[in-house]
């Protein structure tokens, strides 16, 4: 039955009384008329869109009639066409620009294409500068291998209520694309952010060009837009988004898709972010890393693409040294991370994260340190995630999964494969950990290496350790002064070129280790143990 006739037969049962009720209600029930939305066509103030004449005088004059509403929310219509832009577009409060099919760029080294404040305006605190700004549409070029000076394209600052959607940036001059600067409400979703121009030579202060920049109201070397009052950000999607670099004759490639940096300790103190989501993106080339959540609470970084990141696919860390807490990375997929690793959770010897989720994600080739990193985290859950092929530049240790200085770590059901260096490594200040039912397939070096006390290795599956040959490698290593390490169920099999020495190794430094009822069949060596007070009962092997 469709809508119409549902309708109608309610109505029927409903007799005559009902009826007229239905009746008698219709007018009142009847949706307001939606307000009228001044519209300010920048054609209808001189704009030619040709490309060629200058489109500067016809945007001011509109922007100002638009900006001049009362309590705001006036549309600026940029029908299709090129424009070439002479200044930066200064929106109001509640404004909207439409500009699907049109292209503005810059004529010279002026400031931001879009912005909502200017130089000189009164000081705002918190978010109580224009807010409720929306960009749809446009590409937006700012010629920055031509106009070098160093310039975001959309900076916003101060603001409750920002919205970028369907937007292309293009040749953004040794800066951002979108500069959220104490920005709360942002929504940036299905833009594309293609090529920076970074300069020339090396650049004094490396990996600071973010697509998408999340940074608070520190200082005017950050944003000279005052109050400098340390407002962070809060509640900020980025979705659906691409960054690459389609001309790398002409451009470099960010060095992030979103995130903040911190170089030197000069720089002032950062605020923390709270409620950030980066969802569904793809990052098709990067300069540096793939996501950078630099002081982030309370947020998800789920189901993204990473193709290429140099240092670190996703690094979640703080340079203030802020205890960050409540984040989750799941389902993202990486793919060609380099010399940081794939996935890195960390932060400074005086503080510790906790709360933090690593779980689901898909990793294949790193060619660095580890593939899956975590430090100075409390309670640490890393569970299914899939590993794949690691390399060390020099040969070295890259392992699959590393903790440190993590107490309370809960590593689970994850598949590491091709790993060049140990599967899992459970070191320094990792006191009880679980370490359960995981696969190893064929590490150069241990399967699992356990380095802390109170740890418990339980029902993993470990086939080719010390595939490189490498002595002293084993398919469970404890060692690293442990205590009371407990090893038990788990199923070790030698497997095609592994060469360990044992199935389980107990090193001279470590205590007190229980070692029963695992699978160790196949090994000349079912436990090699040089530890003191270790117990080994019930195994196979």
């Amino acid at each position: 039955m469709d809508r119409r006739a549902l309708i109608l037969a309610t109505g029927g049962l409903l007799g005559g009384a009902g009826a007229a009720q239905v009746l008698a209600a219709g007018p009142a029930a009847a949706d307001p008329a939606p307000p009228v939305v001044p519209v300010f066509d920048v054609r209808a103030y001189g704009a030619v869109g040709d490309g060629v004449a200058d489109d500067t005088a016809a945007f001011r004059a509109a922007l100002t009639a638009a900006r001049a509403v009362p309590g705001g929310g006036a549309t600026l219509l940029v029908p299709p066409g090129s424009y070439p832009l002479g200044e930066s577009l200064l929106l109001g409060p509640g404004m909207t620009v439409q500009a699907h099919g049109a292209r503005l760029f810059r004529t010279g080294n002026t400031s931001a294409l879009v912005k909502n404040y200017a130089s000189g305006m009164p000081a705002v605190t918190g978010y109580q500068g224009a807010g409720d700004i929306s960009v749809f549409g446009g590409t937006w070029d700012m010629r920055g291998s031509s106009f070098t000076a160093t310039c975001p394209a959309f900076v916003f600052t101060h603001a409750d209520g920002f919205t970028l959607r369907d937007v292309t940036v293009l040749d953004v001059p040794q800066a951002h694309a979108v500069e959220l600067n104490a920005v709360r409400r942002a929504r940036i979703v299905d833009c594309l952010f293609d090529g920076v121009y970074a300069g020339t030579g090396t650049p004094a202060v490396p990996n600071r060009l973010e697509a998408v920049q999340i940074t608070g109201a520190t200082d005017a070397a950050n944003l000279p837009a005052p109050a400098f009052d340390g407002t962070p950000c809060e509640d900020v999607l980025i979705s659906g988004c691409v960054m690459r670099n389609s001309r790398p004759a002409l451009n470099s490639p960010y060095d992030a898709l979103c995130g903040d940096h911190y170089v030197a300790s000069g720089d002032a103190h950062r605020p923390v972010h709270r409620n950030i989501r980066v969802l569904g993106n793809r990052v098709e080339s990067s300069g540096a890393y793939g996501v950078r959540a630099t002081d982030w609470v309370r947020s998800v970084i789920a189901d993204n693409a990473i193709e290429s990141a140099p240092v670190n696919g996703i690094y979640v860390s703080s340079g203030s040294g802020s205890a960050l807490q409540d984040v989750s990375i799941t389902g993202n997929t990486i793919r060609g991370a380099g010399s940081g690793g794939a996935i890195v959770v960390s932060n400074t010897a005086a503080r510790r994260n906790s709360s933090v989720s690593v779980s689901g994600n898909l990793i294949r080739s790193v060619n660095g340190e580890t593939a899956i990193y975590v430090n100075q985290t409390d309670g640490v859950s890393i569970t299914g995630n899939t590993v794949a092929t690691t390399r060390h530049p020099s040969g070295g240790n890259c392992q699959g999964i590393q903790v440190q200085r993590s107490p309370h770590a809960v590593i689970t059901g994850n598949h590491l494969s091709d790993i060049e260096g140990d599967g899992i490594g459970v070191d320094t200040g990792s006191t009880d950990a679980l370490i359960a039912q995981n696969t190893v397939l064929g590490a150069t070096h241990n399967g699992i290496s356990v380095a802390s006390s109170e740890a418990a290795v339980r029902d993993n599956r470990i086939t080719g350790a010390g595939t490189g040959g490498p002595a002293g490698t084993y398919a469970i290593r404890i060692g690293g002064n442990a205590v009371n390490v407990s090893c038990q169920g788990n199923v070790a099999r030698v497997g095609e070129g592994g060469g360990a020495e044992a199935g389980v190794g107990v090193m001279a430094e470590s205590q007190a280790a229980w070692i029963t009822a695992n699978d160790l069949r196949g090994w000349g060596t079912a436990v090699r143990d040089r530890g003191a007070g270790t117990v080994a009962e019930g195994n196979l092997g």
